[in-house]
């Protein structure tokens, strides 16, 4: 669960956080689109993927993100998750 009580399926939010790492070539605190990251997590649920970046977020390995999550960052600490 996220910090709100919403259930999010943790596979999804790790294949978000991979892709969104990958998209910043593995570097905190560079910008990534979710457009980028959704189509290399291969999501097409929009509303799925707000869930998933909330949650991204509460766990501090996304920082800096737009109010719609259209632009954000990988935290050191989610760098961090996606190496383990």
């Amino acid at each position: 669960m996220d910090g709100e009580g919403k259930e999010v399926p943790r596979e999804t939010a790790r294949r978000v956080l991979q892709a969104a790492a990958v998209e910043a070539h593995g570097r905190p605190g560079v910008h990534v689109t979710h457009a980028r990251v959704m189509g290399r997590a291969d999501m097409v649920d929009w509303e799925g993927f707000k869930a998933i970046a909330e949650y991204l977020e509460w766990r501090g390995w996304i920082a800096e993100a737009a109010a719609d999550y259209d632009v954000f960052t990988v935290t050191i600490s989610g760098i961090d998750e996606v190496m383990k």
